[in-house]
């Protein structure tokens, strides 16, 4: 599972791990029962969720067709149980009375999900969810699980997220991503990047990498994951990434950065626009906010 908080490059990273021989990116799953399954919106391929031959694979194997799953149910289960609120029922694994049949409901829906989803070719399966109440959650799954932590310097993450982005994904509806103030974008980041770390107290296998580094070398990069991953890396895996592009197919993701629908052929470039763009005072205060993490991460020294 990729993990940190969004606007750090995890879209990309997730496209490029994808497209590696045995591995499968299958998006933000976290948001799958409502962005996929009830509001049908576009899956990374372009074609409506329930129109991809992809996802109906999945639902088939997993649930004898999306039909036999209750929607509203399902939606339900997955936003009252997945909290960061609920951190300590996700720790212990002791739901109170009212959560304790959807946590068991949601919990048999991702086994079934992630199983058919591994089925045939793929070795490795990637999700970027990247909430961090999630992982928790997915340490008594079925399932072998790693996280990898992608951190961005706070400064360019809360500047991304005070700019106005449109989600593709609704179609012809005119939606947008959520925008964060300042000191919430820095408190979430600096939130999910602690959480994440303390899973390692938990014996699940945690991995940061930095995006600074992945848009430097990003075939590196790549393949220090697929190695921590234990998935392996042949000759010639990774020759669609070139120093400053990658070459990509569409992948099938649900849910996640506008760019998990681009193909082709897409510049890698590091994103430093907010050094120039962002106001003085909102760096200053997200520069101040996050400074005991950016001493851990050797961030302190950038400006």
């Amino acid at each position: 599972m990729l993990g940190g908080f969004g606007r750090s490059g995890s879209t990309l990273l997730e496209r490029c791990l994808a497209e590696c021989a045995g591995v499968t990116g299958l998006g933000e799953v976290l948001h799958l029962w409502e962005r996929g399954l009830r509001d049908n919106e576009l899956c990374g391929c372009g074609l409506a969720f329930h129109d991809c031959a992809f996802w109906q694979g999945i639902g088939e194997r997993a649930f004898g067709g999306w039909g036999a799953v209750d929607i509203a149910e399902a939606v339900t289960d997955r936003q009252d149980v997945v909290r960061n609120r609920h951190l300590a029922e996700l720790l212990t694994g002791w739901y109170p009375s009212a959560r304790r049949q959807r946590a068991r409901r949601l919990m048999d829906r991702v086994n079934a999900l992630y199983a058919a989803a591994a089925s045939g070719e793929a070795g490795l399966v990637v999700d970027s969810s990247k909430h961090p109440a999630y992982a928790y959650f997915l340490r008594r799954a079925r399932i072998d699980l790693k996280c990898v932590l992608v951190v961005r310097d706070p400064r360019g993450v809360a500047y991304s997220w005070s700019k106005v982005v449109r989600r593709p994904e609704t179609g012809e509806a005119e939606a947008f991503m959520p925008r964060y103030s300042t000191v919430a974008a820095v408190a979430n980041w600096s939130l999910y990047s602690v959480l994440f770390h303390a899973l390692t107290l938990l014996r699940v296998p945690v991995k940061t990498v930095h995006y600074e580094d992945f848009m430097g070398d990003p075939r590196a990069v790549v393949e220090d994951i697929l190695h921590f991953a234990g998935h392996p890396v042949n000759t010639g895996d990774t020759d669609f990434i070139q120093p400053q592009s990658v070459l990509l197919g569409a992948h099938h993701t649900v849910a996640g950065n506008p760019m998990r629908m681009k193909t082709g052929e897409l510049k890698i470039r590091l994103d430093s626009a907010w050094k120039v763009e962002m106001p003085a005072k909102a760096r200053r205060v997200a520069g101040v906010l996050s400074l005991p993490l950016r001493l851990v991460y050797g961030q302190h020294g950038q400006k």
